[in-house]
């Protein structure tokens, strides 16, 4: 803890944070209790059980020293990155608007692919083609006894559990279950299938390019873990303030349909970068993508279960 405290990408972190608090107090309809709210169970609460969870782990591997030119690389990344989520899913969606809707599962299909090809292949074949990084350098070409060890187990059961917990009783997306509107049957055989497709959609899709490519590297550019976590989730936020500006996906996030590009910093910094300090302390830790992957996958199970039954007509 003092450690952190007299980490310079730490304090720089907890400065942003409340100097955007401050200024979108000021912001009408800004939902500032809920801003702290997610700071203080997701930032803090789940992160306080990752760390102790993961306490003594080793990494699969070492991450490799800053290579030549890198920080212009990742750069390129994260610009290609953020245009793509501000126009690119969108355009993808409005070309194949027939075929969405026509059919909900035909729409899965068609988000998966896309977020495969352009946040996990493309950056691979750059880090690959630039760097000769392979797939154990992001954590995924693992060995049996590196992937199933009993601290893994325990860090996934663990975490989980506290996720899962917390989704059923106090999350809004687990509704529909506690109302009944899920069958026994629908849960048996969705959960698993919903967890399988979860560790690619989002699993793979996020962790990939935002922890191992841009957490890890920013890390051996910085030469700070610290650093690679807290400055990577700010541009995390970052990257998708543009797209709940421009796209009106606030809505999605209980800022309207039609947020200011204020309003769409400020969530960037309040929420979407606390939101996955605990899955970077693990996979800083391990860096086992897999590990991660599954605990990512985990955070959306409950609350998208009713909709994939109803999109792939589980009965």
């Amino acid at each position: 803890m003092k450690q952190l405290l007299k980490n310079p990408y730490f304090l720089g972190y907890l400065a942003l944070y409340a100097a955007t608090l401050v200024a979108m107090s000021f912001v009408e309809d800004f939902p500032v209790g809920e801003s702290i709210g997610v700071l203080l169970v997701v930032g803090v609460g789940f992160t306080l059980v990752a760390h102790a969870a993961s306490k003594s782990s080793r990494p699969c591997s070492e991450s490799k020293p800053k290579q030549h030119r890198e920080l212009l690389v990742l750069s390129l990344l994260l610009v290609y990155i953020t245009l793509f989520l501000t126009f690119g899913a969108g355009s993808i969606q409005q070309f194949f608007a027939a075929q969405i809707e026509a059919a909900a599962s035909a729409k899965e299909v068609i988000v998966i692919s896309y977020k495969l090809l352009f946040f996990v292949l493309i950056p691979y074949l750059v880090y690959r083609f630039a760097y000769k990084f392979d797939l154990r350098d992001f954590g995924l070409a693992l060995k049996a006894r590196e992937l199933f060890t009993v601290k893994n187990g325990l860090i996934l059961v663990s975490v989980s559990t506290v996720l899962l917990l917390f989704q059923y009783f106090g999350g809004s997306g687990a509704k529909p279950i506690r109302d009944g509107l899920v069958t026994d049957r629908q849960l048996i055989i969705g959960l698993p299938l919903l967890f399988g497709w979860l560790l690619f959609e989002v699993g793979l899709v996020e962790e990939f390019f935002f922890r191992a490519v841009l957490q890890s590297r920013l890390a051996a550019i910085l030469k700070s873990e610290i650093g690679g976590i807290f400055v990577s989730a700010v541009i995390f936020g970052l990257a998708h303030s543009p797209g709940i500006f421009l796209r009106g996906a606030g809505a999605i996030d209980n800022l309207g349909s039609t947020p200011s590009l204020i309003t769409s910093v400020g969530y960037g910094i309040l929420v979407l970068s606390a939101s996955g300090f605990f899955l970077s302390i693990i996979w800083s830790r391990t860096r086992n993508l897999w590990l991660v992957m599954a605990i990512h996958a985990m955070t959306d199970l409950l609350p998208g279960l009713y909709d994939f039954v109803k999109a792939w007509q589980i009965k």
